[in-house]
């Protein structure tokens, strides 16, 4: 009764019943539950609940207020349970085949934990967990953070437990359908759809689907809540404030010195050096990594929200793409005439992305930008570029950048930038440069959506006068889908880049497009020595494997929700909601780090970055999401986030916060986006 965000909804009216009448209505109709029973506090204030528990005539136990975990154990420990099954009070259009499917998947007892929100392929309100009475024994007695003991389930959903997901025959977008009542108009969306029902209870959350497709004006009325979002708020509440010591970084500190002596840079590509972080407070080598986490050259643990740049879709090391890859070098990798596999992961992707009629190979994503800019210049007999975002570093493009030295002021002259979202700063570069220009160039989705007809608007430009349209898939490409973006936004270019997530780590990407544009190819020299490899094309073909027939992508765009929400929530209870913000799709997500202003604080950036790394997260600014990154990885980074939040909240109060820096903050290689 004492809910903060709708205090006394547990015995709000639905339609002439308390909505805890009709959830226990709801629950009667399972048939896998031998004992129901309301575990409610020992508060004065939920005297009501215990009095309608006696009306109602079914069992109701009564405990701890803040040790809900306790209250919990107590509950089942007095009814004799041997497996415990978890609804919430707030979820009063929860179905009964979705309970039984639940305690179905848990009786096959390979587990010992169920639930069908591991992951949410229902939606939000439909919650059931289901573990057995030894398993919440052990978390009753093992687990001590506060939001464990509030939230009873977070410790059973920890590595310790054999967990499963229950997934729904017709998967859901969750933040599309959210059934719990936490507010008012939580409230009165429940009420719509019993009043929609006659006030009959028997209907399932399929009919609530048909219902909300005649009548969208139910779903208008709910207003935006994050799911598990007092988890999060616990999770803040609980942390640690305060600067956390340094790891033994000896050997890194070691190989840098070696380093510097053959290595300009360091590093062999920009934004694995050294000076993207802190210099003296993050690793500079790392030794090893498997799925989500990485071991520095000094043996320290993280997780790794780098993932080499994006590339490794599947988490690091992933077996079945290994053995794939493995299992072609063992007959050879580079020949001397082109391999069948070459065609059919050609012919795949063909299916796969809309714009893709034919294929050429390369191995970065510079060789596939470049490639497509080259025949596109083939193609239309013109020399200008109009590019927006970041396209790698061959002359035709680093050229536009600060990072522009060595490139001759006559092919730097050839490449103009214009803004994302802005279609009159790139109908500007038409109009100066009228016939001139031969493809336009663009990331069609990076952290910022697009406006409303952007896309088609950029296609329609480039189209008016004569040129073709690229669209840069390197990074979006595979993370956002099998077709990418052009697949999701509905707008189908001539010629598409991708690679990165293509295969998990293993070099490999490819320009795409209609067939004439392709035709060119056979013109222009495209031609390198490995562009051919075939390991790296077995090892393609099996990450498309998975991708097409697991719930990796669905994973991967959950699990960046729960990190992303979760910053949000964590940023807001701090106070820093206006300097600290995770921005972007949650497969792909960008930290902003924000001045007092507005402007952007590479301060902030370093200082939380310097904190994460220290606590065991390995990240630039962004979360480069992969099928690995599980539910425990996601929780043990969220709770480091949280005490870097909270640390910073402080500092950020001081008159120097630059004074709490441990080493010289990281040298941005240049801006693009």
């Amino acid at each position: 009764m004492g809910s903060s965000r709708l205090p006394k909804k547990s015995l709000a009216d639905i339609c002439g019943r308390p909505m805890l009448a009709r959830l226990l209505d709801r629950v009667r109709a399972v048939r896998l539950l031998d004992k129901i029973v309301v575990a409610t506090t020992d508060q004065a204030s939920d005297d009501p609940i215990a009095q309608f528990c006696q009306q109602e005539g079914v069992s109701c136990f009564r405990g701890s207020e803040q040790d809900v975990l306790d209250r919990f154990y107590c509950a089942a420990k007095k009814l004799e349970a041997d497996t415990v099954v978890r609804i919430t009070a707030d979820c009063p259009l929860i179905d009964p085949e979705v309970i039984d499917k639940v305690i179905a998947r848990f009786k096959n007892g390979d587990c010992d934990y169920a639930s069908n929100a591991l992951r949410y392929t229902y939606p939000d309100g439909l919650d059931t967990e289901v573990f057995s009475f030894a398993a919440l024994e052990q978390a009753w007695r093992e687990a001590t953070k506060p939001s464990e003991r509030e939230h009873v389930t977070p410790y059973l959903r920890s590595r310790k437990f054999r967990t499963v997901n229950v997934e729904s025959d017709s998967p859901v977008n969750p933040n599309r359908y959210r059934w719990t009542v936490d507010n008012a108009a939580d409230l009165q969306f429940v009420r719509g759809i019993y009043e929609a029902m006659n006030g009959n209870g028997s209907f399932g959350y399929k009919d609530i689907f048909e219902l909300l497709r005649r009548r969208p004006d139910l779903a208008a009325i709910q207003t935006e809540t994050l799911t598990n979002e007092g988890y999060y708020r616990s999770l803040y509440r609980q942390a640690e404030a305060g600067a956390t010591p340094a790891r033994t970084l000896t050997q890194s500190k070691a190989w840098l010195d070696r380093s510097q002596k053959v290595i300009p840079g360091c590093a062999q590509t920009f934004s694995k050096g050294y000076t993207q972080y802190v210099q003296g407070a993050a690793p500079v080598f790392l030794q090893r990594g498997k799925g989500c986490r990485v071991w520095d050259v000094d043996g320290n643990e993280y997780i790794d929200y780098v993932q080499g740049l994006l590339p490794n879709i599947l988490g690091y090391a992933n077996e079945e793409v290994n053995r794939a890859a493995a299992a072609q070098m063992d007959q050879g990798h580079s020949f001397s005439l082109p391999h069948p596999l070459e065609v059919e992961l050609a012919e795949r992707l063909t299916r796969l992305i809309p714009c893709a009629e034919m294929v050429r190979f390369g191995k970065n994503g510079s060789d596939a930008t470049s490639g497509a800019v080259r025949a596109a210049r083939a193609f239309t007999g013109r020399d200008r570029i109009a590019c927006c975002g970041y396209h790698g570093w061959q002359d035709w493009y680093i050229g536009s950048t600060t990072r522009n030295a060595g490139v001759p002021a006559a092919v730097r002259e050839l490449t103009h930038p214009f803004r994302y979202n802005d279609l009159a700063s790139l109908e500007a570069l038409f109009d100066e440069h009228p016939g001139e220009f031969a493809a336009v160039i663009m990331e069609p989705f990076n952290f910022v959506e697009p406006a409303a007809g952007f896309l088609q608007g950029v296609k329609d430009l480039a189209y008016q006068h004569g040129a073709l349209l690229i669209f840069d898939e390197i990074c979006s490409g595979f993370h956002f889908g099998l077709g990418g973006a052009q697949k999701i936004f509905g707008v189908v270019p001539d010629l598409a880049c991708f690679g990165k997530a293509m295969g998990n780590g293993f070099p490999i990407s490819c320009v795409v497009g209609r067939s004439d544009a392709m035709k060119t190819f056979e013109e222009i020299f495209f031609s390198f020595t490995f562009a051919g490899e075939i390991a790296s094309m077995a090892a393609a073909m099996k990450v498309l494997d998975i991708l097409e027939t697991t719930d990796a992508l669905a994973r991967i765009e959950a699990h960046g929700r729960s990190l992303q929400d979760g910053v949000n929530t964590m940023a807001a209870e701090a106070g820093l909601q206006s300097r600290i913000e995770a921005v972007g799709r949650p497969q792909w997500s960008l930290l902003k780090f924000r001045e007092a202003d507005g402007s952007d604080s590479v301060l902030l950036k370093n200082l939380f970055q310097q904190e994460a790394v220290a606590r065991g997260v390995l990240l630039l600014a962004t979360h480069n999401m992969t099928a690995a990154h599980d539910g425990p990885a996601i929780q043990q980074t969220l709770e480091i986030y949280a005490e870097a939040i909270k640390t910073l909240a402080g500092w950020v109060q001081d008159a120097d916060p630059a004074r709490f820096l441990r080493g010289r903050m990281s040298q941005p290689v240049f801006r693009v986006r």
